[in-house]
Order: C-alpha cells, then sequence, then structure tokens
C-alpha cells in the first residue's frame, strides 16, 4: 500500500556554493576562509581543495537539467559572500550577482523554485582577518551582504535563509578546531555564538524591508544528544553538548532565551536590544538532520567535549561513521515541534554518504542509499500523520561534492560525480527518489 505525502508537499535538493561552485578565483572572487583551510597541509583528507570542486559555475545548466530529470520544485542553493563582496564589504562585485542571476533564471525556467541561503561557511578571508564571527562587527558586516543579495533576486526569490547551520561553527570551528578557521578557543566560541545569532536577527529584518512578501527563516542541524557510555560523566558531558548542539543557536531565535547551563558565561556578551534583534518572528524552522550525536569528555577541546565514534556494536553506519537511526529523525521532529511551538517545518537537509563506486558499464548502484532514504522519508511521514506542520524536503545532496575536511574522499549525491572527467552519473538512488517524487509517496 502507498503511503502519500501532503498534496503540495515540497520536494527539492541542496547543495551549497563552497562545495560545488569551484572557480574560486573567477570572475572577481575574493579569497574565503575555506580556500585558506583547504591549501593548509594536513587540514583535508588527501590534500583535497575545492579550486574545481564539481566545477558547477561552468556546469550549472547540466546540473540543473538533473534536477529536472530528478522531478524536484526547489533547489536550496547558498551564495558565496566572497563572491559578491571579495572583501566582504565596500565594493560589490557585480559579476557575482550575474553568476547567480544565471543560475536563478534558468531554475525558474525549468521550474524549480531557488531557495537561496546567505551564508554556508565560506567566510571572506578579509572580514576573518579582522575577527570573524569573534567580532561582533561581523553581524552588521553580514547583514548588509545579505541585503545587497535579498534586494537583488526579491523579484525572483521568496524563501531565504540567513546561516546554513550556526550550531556547526562553534562547535567544530572553534571547540574542536576541525573545521576552517581550525581554532580551539572558550571564549572566541562564545563570541562566535552570539554573533551568529546576531547576523540571523539583522538577515531576517533586511528580508522583511528588502524582500517584504518573502519567508524567511532559519536553517539547522540537529539530532538527538546521546552519552557515548553509561555514566556520570558521559551523562554530565550530553548536558553540555546538548546546549551547545541544540540549543544555543536555535533558543535565542525562538524563544528570546539562551539556555543553562550556558546562559551565564554568554550574558556579558549582550548589549542593549540584542535579544529583540535575535528572536526575530520567522515563517518556517529549516531542519537538518543525517544521525543522532555521540558525545563524551574530552580535555582537548574548548569546552572539555566533543563528537565521539558510535559505541561499538550501534549500526548500521554510514560512510563517515554516523548511525542510521530513522527513531532519532522522528524524534527530533517532535522535540522540534514541541519545544518551538510548532512550527511550520522544511526539512532542508538529510541524506547519507556511502561508498559507491562505478561499475564496468559506469553505472552507480547504491542500495544502502534507497535504504536509508526509503526508512527517513517514512518516519516522516509517521511525523506527518501525527500532525507535525512539515511542508516539505530537501535531499542531501544533488550530487558528490567537497566534504569540508573529508575532501573527496565521501559520497552524498544523489548524482555521482568522475572527478577526473567530471562526469556526472545518476545513481540508482536519483532513479528511486525520482519515482517517489512522481508519485508523491512510498
Amino acid at each position: 500500500m502507498m503511503r502519500a505525502f501532503p498534496k503540495n508537499f515540497l520536494w527539492g535538493v541542496a547543495a551549497s556554493a563552497y562545495q560545488t561552485e569551484g572557480a574560486v578565483e573567477k570572475d572577481g572572487r575574493g579569497q574565503s576562509v575555506w580556500d585558506v583551510y583547504a591549501h593548509t597541509p594536513g587540514r583535508t583528507t588527501n590534500g583535497d581543495t575545492a579550486d574545481i570542486a564539481c566545477d558547477h559555475y561552468h556546469r550549472y545548466p547540466e546540473d540543473i537539467a538533473l534536477m529536472s530529470g530528478l522531478g524536484v520544485k526547489a533547489y536550496r542553493l547558498s551564495t558565496a559572500w566572497p563572491r559578491i563582496y571579495p572583501h566582504g564589504k565596500g565594493q560589490v562585485n557585480r559579476r557575482g550577482l550575474d553568476f547567480y542571476d544565471r543560475v536563478i533564471d534558468l531554475l525558474l525556467h525549468e521550474g524549480i523554485e531557488p531557495w537561496i541561503c546567505l551564508h554556508h561557511w565560506d567566510m571572506p578571508v578579509a572580514i576573518e582577518e579582522k575577527g570573524g564571527w569573534r567580532n561582533r562587527d561581523t553581524a552588521r558586516i553580514f547583514a548588509d551582504y545579505a541585503a545587497t543579495v535579498i534586494a537583488h533576486f526579491s523579484d525572483r526569490v521568496k524563501r531565504f535563509a540567513p546561516i546554513n547551520e550556526p550550531n556547526v561553527i562553534p562547535w567544530v570551528a572553534y571547540n574542536v578546531g576541525r573545521h576552517a578557521p581550525g581554532q580551539q578557543d572558550y571564549a572566541a566560541c562564545l563570541a562566535a555564538i552570539h554573533t551568529l545569532n546576531l547576523a540571523h536577527g539583522h538577515t531576517v529584518k533586511a528580508v522583511r524591508a528588502e524582500a517584504p512578501k518573502a519567508e524567511v527563516g532559519n536553517i539547522v542541524s540537529l539530532g538527538p544528544v546521546r552519552p557515548h557510555y553509561q555514566d556520570a560523566a558521559h551523562e554530565q558531558a550530553v548536558v553540555l553538548g546538548d546546549c551547545l548542539w541544540r540549543r544555543v543557536t536555535v533558543d535565542p531565535l525562538w524563544l528570546g532565551i539562551y539556555p543553562e547551563p550556558i546562559a551565564s558565561e554568554i550574558e556579558p556578551l549582550i548589549q542593549g536590544d540584542d535579544m529583540d534583534v535575535i528572536s526575530q518572528k520567522m515563517d518556517f524552522f529549516g531542519l537538518n538532520h543525517y544521525n543522532p550525536v555521540f558525545v563524551g569528555p574530552n580535555p582537548t577541546t574548548s569546552f572539555g567535549i566533543s563528537e565521539t565514534p558510535p559505541p561499538i556494536g550501534m549500526g548500521p553506519l554510514t560512510d563517515v561513521n554516523w548511525v542510521v537511526d530513522p527513531d532519532a529523525f522522528l524524534e527530533q521532529i517532535r522535540d522540534t515541534s514541541a519545544r518551538y511551538n510548532k512550527p511550520v517545518i522544511y526539512i532542508t537537509e538529510n541524506g547519507a554518504s556511502f561508498a559507491d563506486a562505478l561499475t564496468p558499464d559506469r553505472k552507480v548502484i547504491d542500495p544502502d542509499r534507497i535504504a536509508y532514504f526509503n526508512a527517513y522519508l517514512g518516519r516522516l511521514l509517521d511525523a506527518i500523520e501525527e500532525g507535525h506542520d512539515i511542508r516539505g524536503y530537501f535531499a542531501w545532496s544533488l550530487m558528490d561534492n567537497f566534504e569540508w575536511g573529508r575532501g573527496f574522499s565521501k559520497r552524498f549525491g544523489l548524482v555521482y560525480v568522475d572527478y577526473p572527467t567530471l562526469q556526472r552519473i545518476p545513481k540508482a538512488s536519483y532513479h528511486w527518489l525520482s519515482g517517489v517524487i512522481g508519485q508523491n509517496g512510498l
């Protein structure tokens, strides 16, 4: 028996500028923190860089044709801050805007709605050199960049989000030091949390001013936080981990407060009407979900905790060692809906990496990914049937791409990218999901 999704359910795919575009020195683009990080020896697997990535900058017509063939009606892209403001502020690079004009116009021609995320981790180096997210002035600088993009595309784009996964930036870039700029600093982590929240609030205000008919929401990666071992030290790590991972860049936006046990630590950073700016009314909650997060004590990190590998025997696992646990997906949806007063929810990322390989006849058969999507979409239907207001689902990702510190060693795509030739090859999961979208059900 087929289980149907709601009649107007929105199907989409998601990708990011830095992971796909390449062309890092093309048409006036400035340098980003990830350009520097990826070119630093030892930072990425095999020394991979995104200088070429998937060459989406030149091959976007082919990629949009793949979206059309899949049957999606929305594409969540990010605009590259250093492509539009090479130095983070000052003179606009018109050629950067021109590129996204071409992409968006072709998307609309193909009947695909563009959703713009204004930042997916590629901060201009010039802004990082002045403190980056550690400097509260960055919040307004970012909002000025965002206002430029919003105003330029407001005639064609109706949904915006300020920052992709702002919770990941403090946790991974400043607590663990595994993402650009690769620091481990307690004070910097706290400052980044608050500046990111301020940047979000100012950007929501910019959407209201520049595109009053558009919708705006947050995009955050959430999953239940669990102890690696069942002991007092790990239970304590869960309390702090849940605060840092799920709450500090969400509660201020939706509830207007910082959560315990970190509220008192951030209080000295709050000035004037900061909390009113941060807690602007939003139109939707963008939920990214992949897996539950296991944590434990780690004295080498800024906060003394970090994510751990899953406990032994926990499985199955994806190729990046994340637990496949669709029940955790349903648990997270329930938590989000209950904690934030039943917001409109879009699943803005969900997917899995597996060790895909080309067959001799140049096909990619990926039954594990099909099983993953089938299980998670099943739980999504359960959530909808429970009454949670879920309006759409964006698969991550359209195609294999530069997977940050893991370089090109991990593949999340529905489309296989043969990096030596950059040929795009739809996987079995692409054709399976196309069938799901076509019948709007499982």
